[in-house]
């Protein structure tokens, strides 16, 4: 760039200014790059420490995923009345069963009996658990169906097992009530987890 500039001769005379150090091009790239260098650097530090976080999380994920595979891989697939069955973070035990013709105001159908099935569930998990009684099925005969009766008596239509969140080590006990020809073979499947097929078996006669 240049300007115009008058002597003390009169005469008028062009000069030629240099550039300001950070007007010129080769400043520019200098910064540009170095701005890139910066950035490569701190941002691949970052990626990396979010790398090594993501495989210790991974890591971890996983060690839990093992230990609670080979804790449900020791399921069995049936127990006995009285015997505890624990599944992801579920403990589960049949205490007893009895069989119930009815009377005048609770009658079963034909060629049947009430079945009532008396259960304890205790959150041995870490975290709240819920319980429904929809989790459990009277299988006769191959055919499973829901404990849906609803028995008025005093004596045996108390105490029936409904829904709710068990806290940490809190348990509950209740009755479930079915109906099915004592003749068959009967037992009690329960489904502690909605979100695999894992039943448990509990015959009961």
């Amino acid at each position: 760039m240049s300007k115009k500039v008058t002597g003390e001769d009169g005469k008028t005379y062009v000069v030629k200014e240099k550039k300001p150090w950070y007007k010129k091009w080769w400043v520019w790239v200098i910064a540009i790059i170095v701005v890139i260098f910066l950035f490569a650097a701190f941002g691949g530090s970052g990626s990396d420490d979010s790398s090594d976080s993501s495989n210790s999380s991974s890591s971890s994920t996983k060690a839990s995923s093992t230990k609670s595979s080979k804790s449900n891989d020791a399921l069995k697939g049936t127990y006995k009345v009285g015997e505890s069955a624990t599944y992801n973070g579920y403990s589960f035990k049949v205490n007893s069963v009895k069989f119930w013709g009815g009377d005048d105001m609770d009658t079963p159908d034909s060629g049947k009996q009430y079945v009532i099935v008396n259960v304890t569930i205790t959150n041995k998990g870490t975290e709240k658990q819920d319980y429904n009684s929809y989790d459990f099925k009277l299988n006769s005969n191959g055919d499973a169906t829901d404990f849906d009766e609803t028995i008025t008596n005093d004596t045996y239509g108390k105490d029936e097992l409904e829904d709710g969140t068990l806290d940490k080590g809190a348990s509950v006990s209740g009755n479930l009530f079915g109906q099915a020809k004592t003749s068959n073979k009967l037992k009690l499947q329960y489904k502690p987890s909605f979100f695999d097929d894992k039943t448990i078996d509990v015959p009961l006669n």
